[in-house]
């Protein structure tokens, strides 16, 4: 049976499941491409919620009238709500690297990043993340209907506060800018009167459902991209979805994200024509990607730089890592730039080369050794994407770890168990210094000081050689 090039397979599973391992790598060469890019769709056909935060917390969280609180219960209430995003963080963090349904997560990582949100409301952000899970490869129209109907959205955006002969603007603008259309596809007025139009949705905050306020909407006549009617919410959403421009937007984003941050314009409209025509089949469009010949091009192959999610969650594809401490994960993600459910803005994550920076870039190449090699973490945050809550969060979590220390500066050990047989079982002892090499390492073409500095593989330094190599730049790129 003839092989496929293990360079395509591990670029595939970089940037459709996070990664591969080299057992998984050795198994998959005997499949072709399209095999292999079914059986990623099939692993993920089946939604399952993220359950972390329980109806239990909702409804003790919801159970007093804040106005009623002691500044003492305040604290305390807020001190319950950090410690439910950190289990948020962290749960899904853990579940990237271990559930089955390795693309279904990583779409739902790169909706996470488009329809970015941050609220301190660890149910609300719950559901908005299980959103992105449940249409994550279904209808964008689905998709985006839910998202706008969200109570995370609708209060990140104001839209709670939307009401005729006071419209709120916030959610039309983004809805526009950010979700559909992209900038230069829409005027001020556009935004006026799709802000009339939602005017009235809104939740129950009893039970977290969505409401349209009928006395609160603005039951008018306006104007939008050139037709007029008494539009509500539900037409704004359908006239943005009827503009190929949208199509375009997110199939850039995509392609950004996925294929290269050099956009090729004339792949970018091939696959606006897919999704446009397939009445934006998130599914189809993305199997569309993955089984075109262009994505398997040396020039996207080891072209992007990880995001820090990208990072640490490709180690432990690589490498299986349990933990008695899953707390400094969380000092990790902020030290790198890139922290679950904390997006700096509502624009969410820049990403290429905006990921590394003097500090950043440090962090990054000591990464593997903090996982892998029971490293320490001495580390202050990015400020740049730490708002006012973030700020409080990050010396409220800095300062309870300095008094469990007591001394000296701020240290987050990551009490981590790397399971290095796994790995080391993997590796025959027919490969060759080159072929590890190539399997640990996407680009192609690596570095003359690399290869020169990089010690000689012998038959008792795999693991040291394994550390060397993710902790080389190369493998800053995927």
């Amino acid at each position: 049976m003839k092989q496929t090039d293990p360079k395509k397979i591990q670029h595939l599973y970089s940037r459709a499941a996070f990664g591969i391992s080299l057992h998984e790598l050795h198994q998959k060469k005997g499949h072709d491409l399209e095999h292999l890019v079914n059986e990623l769709f099939a692993q993920s056909e089946t939604y399952a919620p993220i359950d972390i935060i329980t109806t239990d917390e909702l409804e003790a969280m919801k159970a007093v009238d804040k106005k009623d609180l002691t500044q003492e219960e305040k604290k305390k209430r807020n001190e319950e709500r950090r410690r439910s995003m950190e289990e948020l963080n962290l749960g899904w963090m853990e579940r990237l690297w271990t559930h089955p349904a390795r693309l279904r997560e990583r779409m739902t990582f790169f909706w996470h990043g488009h329809f970015a949100c941050r609220l301190d409301a660890p149910w609300d952000m719950q559901d908005l993340n299980n959103i992105h899970r449940k249409y994550a490869l279904g209808s964008f129209r689905d998709l985006l209907m839910a998202v706008s109907k969200s109570p995370a959205m609708l209060q990140f955006l104001n839209n709670q506060q939307n009401r005729k002969m006071h419209p709120n603007e916030n959610f039309a603008r983004e809805v526009m800018e950010l979700f559909t259309l992209g900038r230069g596809n829409y005027t001020e007025n556009d935004i006026k009167e799709a802000a009339r139009a939602f005017t009235g949705w809104g939740f129950d905050p009893s039970n977290k459902s969505f409401v349209f306020r009928e006395k609160a909407h603005d039951e008018g006549d306006k104007t939008v991209f050139g037709k007029t009617g008494a539009f509500k919410g539900e037409d704004i959403i359908d006239a943005l979805l009827d503009k190929k421009e949208t199509a375009v937007y997110i199939s850039r984003k995509i392609y950004r994200f996925f294929v290269n941050d050099e956009v090729d314009v004339q792949r970018v409209g091939e696959m606006a024509d897919v999704f446009y025509n397939s009445h934006y089949d998130i599914g189809g469009l993305m199997k569309y990607v993955f089984s075109s010949d262009w994505f398997y091009d040396s020039r996207n192959i080891g072209a992007k730089i990880k995001s820090p999610v990208d990072l640490i969650v490709g180690i432990h594809r690589l490498v299986p890592v349990t933990y008695e401490n899953k707390e400094g994960l969380l000092v990790l993600q902020r030290a790198l730039g890139q922290a679950l459910f904390y997006p700096p803005n509502v624009s969410g994550w820049a990403g290429g080369k905006n990921w590394i920076d003097s500090s950043s870039l440090m962090y990054r190449l000591k990464t593997p050794s903090i996982l892998l090699n029971y490293g320490i973490i001495e580390v202050e945050p990015k400020e740049d994407m730490l708002d006012d809550k973030g700020k409080q969060m990050m010396e409220h979590k800095m300062e309870e770890m300095a008094k469990q220390q007591g001394k000296g500066p701020v240290l987050s050990k990551i009490k981590s168990q790397p399971d290095w047989d796994a790995i080391l079982k993997s590796i025959s002892h027919k490969m060759t210094q080159e072929e590890l090499i190539s399997a640990v390492l996407l680009p192609e073409k690596l570095s003359p000081a690399l290869l020169s500095n990089i010690p000689a593989l012998t038959d008792s330094n795999h693991k040291e050689f394994i550390l060397e190599l993710l902790s080389a730049p190369e493998y800053q790129m995927g």
